[in-house]
């Protein structure tokens, strides 16, 4: 799961119906076993109809939950019934599982959500009823769910804080909204409703129009004491367009904001051309230490500010002008002697990506040649960087064949991913391809395949009939469109990279060798789509279905297994705290198997086996999420074994943590912590604790030493 990727993810957890006690044998207990066993299963008959209508209202909202966990269509259905119930806690798992089913139901689903909302009181439960139907409403979209949320708002009862949020929803799948509902979050913005922000930063464009207002709203807001939600403000700021330039670089500067606040400024900056890159650089020289010779005050680099320059240098960009680069060349010299390796890695990450800057493109240049010692992480990434920016040929070219043989793994992906921009590069990249399709790096060979799938056209060579014409003195002349075949080589590579025996949690790289395959009409593909269509894993089965179509099927389906494998690895989860000894310090997590039990379990039986000790931070993205809990350290591989969702409607805000996914059910040993309030991952991703310390001090990189349940040490082996 290199990336957070938002696909539908439905939900699978509540609290109280997984934690039974096994002696238990009341009646209850055993119905809500029977709908666990039935959620697990993604078994719509193994919700009765008799337990939908339970007189316990426990065991209503355990089937609810079990219906939208699986939401085929019959499980669909029975969610728009159990809408009508009573009971807050059944309404709120059914309202959820019709929010994130809507496609092709759209309609149908915002009307019956509209009428449920009349008369719902206030029930202080989770998940809470009335927050599950806005965000459901946002979730399906459409002209009645826009006009409904905007008169919610309108209207400042229970449903306007929700339904502020439930228009970004709305906003992210359309990309726009319409003036009148655009006019009423500026008012509701300007009477303090940070919430209203939050809308803006999720649409594609604002009208010029609305722009000063909204700044000005944004202003007065981000004067208000500091708060989980006034990050929306910021984040809005970036929609304004070259006008909110200083307003960013202001907040990035400013050491009294949040720093998720401050990162959001910074990297808001890149968006806004070359005013935006101006400010950031002007930002960068209140933020840099003072005396960047003097080491003491270097070592403030070691905390949040840290995140925060890199950002920043993000924003300033590949081509700097002669008056940003006197900023960048400070940065390039930052140094300071004896310090600890990790603060020596977060520097020299630094003046590689600010030479990478000075560079531009001159890949061999002294100012890169001396930020860093030759094959770490930072020198190649800055001299990739500087590579692909201009076309790769001669000693370019060679420069970078030599980087996808590099001994660092995020570097050979990254060398991989520049040939979609570069056709130049021709047989180099073929050879490149073949020989990481044989790599036994899951990552290595997943990002190979996407170079197949992404461009079929360039592994094509003239067919063997054509060839031996071409050599036939009495053959007739070639004609325009000669007939193809694909490259031997990379048909043989990437039959034996298929063939391989992938365990069941590398889902990423298991749906990349099927798409190459199908892109290039391999000569088995049928025989390893069919496989996948029988997949247990759902993800892998909608894949199946897609490459299905693309090889011809008019109507292709792969539907669930007769009987899917029980995938429930405990019957009594368990919670207990995680302690961290990282680069970064110590940090801790609290895992609550309330709203996750299978998941929390998982996670912590892996630490108490010794599993996190080693493991490499290998994605953090500044203001937003520390990413870990791959043994690979480039976020495609896991634990062996992949876990069924256990999504909920439980927010994400500050030191929140998920279960990493590539896909419904392709959870497995990664985790992230959020570092601010983010309510597009409501929903999408099993919560299944909170995070204490300093996360936002975090750097890609950064390894975990130890790890600790409750007051034990893990025993991690030799």
């Amino acid at each position: 799961m290199r990336r957070l990727v938002i696909l539908v993810a439905l939900a699978c957890g509540r609290a109280d119906i997984a934690q039974i006690d096994a002696g238990d044998a009341s009646p209850k207990t055993a119905d809500v076993r029977v709908l666990t066993k039935a959620e697990d299963q993604r078994n719509t008959a193994g919700v009765a109809e008799e337990l939908r209508h339970d007189p316990n209202p426990r065991v209503r909202a355990a089937a609810a939950r079990a219906l939208a966990r699986i939401a085929d269509t019959t499980a669909l259905d029975g969610l728009l019934s159990m809408l009508k119930d009573t009971d807050a806690e059944t309404v709120a798992w059914s309202a959820y599982g019709l929010g994130f089913a809507c496609k092709g139901r759209e309609e149908q689903h915002v009307r019956a959500l509209v009428a449920r909302a009349v008369g719902l009181h206030e029930d202080k439960v989770f998940p809470d009823p009335r927050s599950s139907i806005a965000r459901a409403i946002g979730r399906c979209g459409g002209g009645q769910a826009e006009s409904t949320l905007t008169a919610w708002i309108k209207a400042n009862g229970a449903f306007a804080d929700d339904s502020e949020i439930a228009l970004g929803d709305l906003a992210a799948r359309r990309g726009r909204l319409d003036e009148d509902t655009i006019t009423v979050l500026l008012d509701a913005a300007e009477k303090g409703h940070t919430r209203a922000f939050y809308p803006f930063a999720r649409m594609e464009r604002l009208e010029p129009s609305f722009a000063p207002r909204l700044q000005v709203a944004a202003r007065s807001a981000i004067k208000q004491p500091p708060s989980d939600e006034r990050v929306f403000a910021v984040r809005a700021l970036s929609k304004v367009g070259p006008d909110a330039a200083v307003d960013l670089a202001r907040v990035a500067a400013d050491s009294t904001a949040l720093p998720a606040e401050r990162a959001d400024a910074a990297r808001s900056l890149a968006k806004l051309g070359d005013v935006g890159r101006a400010s950031a650089a002007g930002a960068l020289n209140l933020v840099l230490p003072a005396h960047a010779e003097d080491p003491l005050e270097v070592l403030r680099l070691a905390g949040d500010d840290y995140a925060i320059v890199l950002a920043l240098l993000g924003s300033v960009g590949d081509h700097p002008t002669a008056a940003e680069q006197p900023i960048l060349h400070v940065v390039a010299g930052l140094r300071a002697p004896s310090v600890p390796t990790a603060l020596a890695r977060r520097l020299a990450t630094l003046r590689c990506t600010a030479a990478s800057s000075l560079a531009s493109g001159a890949f061999d240049s002294e100012v890169l040649r001396a930020c860093d010692e030759p094959g770490t992480l930072a020198f190649e990434r800055g001299r990739l960087t500087s590579l692909v920016r201009r076309p790769l040929v001669g000693d370019r070219k060679s420069a970078w064949i030599s980087l996808t043989a590099s001994n660092n793994v995020s570097i050979v992906e990254s060398a991989l991913e520049a040939i979609d921009g570069h056709a130049e590069l021709g047989d180099a990249a073929r050879a490149a391809l073949v020989t990481a399709l044989g790599d036994a790096r899951p990552g290595v060979v997943a990002t190979a395949a996407e170079r197949i799938h992404a461009h079929p056209e360039r592994w094509l060579v003239l067919s063997a009939k054509e060839r031996k014409a071409a050599l036939d003195p009495k053959a007739p002349p070639p004609t325009t469109h000669p007939e193809q075949e694909v490259d031997p080589l990379v048909s043989k590579a990437l039959s034996l990279a298929l063939a391989k025996p992938w365990t069941e949690s590398l889902i990423e790289t298991r749906v990349a060798l099927l798409e190459a395959a199908v892109a290039l009409r391999l000569g088995d593909a049928q025989k390893w789509v069919d496989a996948a269509c029988i997949d247990p894993n759902v993800t892998m089965r909608d894949h199946a279905t897609k490459a299905r179509r693309a090889l011809g099927e008019a109507k292709p389906t792969c539907p669930p297994p007769a009987t899917m494998p029980l995938a429930v690895e405990v019957t009594a989860p368990h919670g207990g705290k995680l302690t961290l000894e990282t680069d970064a310090g110590t940090l801790s997590i609290t895992f609550d198997p309330v709203l996750a039990p299978v998941a929390s379990t998982r996670v912590l039986d892996l630490a108490r086996a010794g599993f996190f000790k080693g493991i490499v931070v290998h994605r953090v993205v500044p203001g937003f999420v520390v990413q870990f809990g791959d043994p690979g350290s480039d976020g495609y591989g896991g634990a062996d074994k992949s876990l069924r969702c256990e999504t909920s409607p439980a927010p994400f805000g500050p030191l929140d943590v998920g279960v990493a996914l590539a896909g419904r059910d392709t959870g497995s040993s990664q985790i992230f912590v959020t570092l601010a309030r983010f309510p597009h991952l409501d929903g999408d991703y099993a919560r299944v604790g909170h995070a204490e310390g300093d996360w936002g001090a975090v750097a890609e990189g950064d390894v975990i030493h130890d790890a600790r349940v409750d007051d034990g040490i893990v025993d991690a082996g030799p």
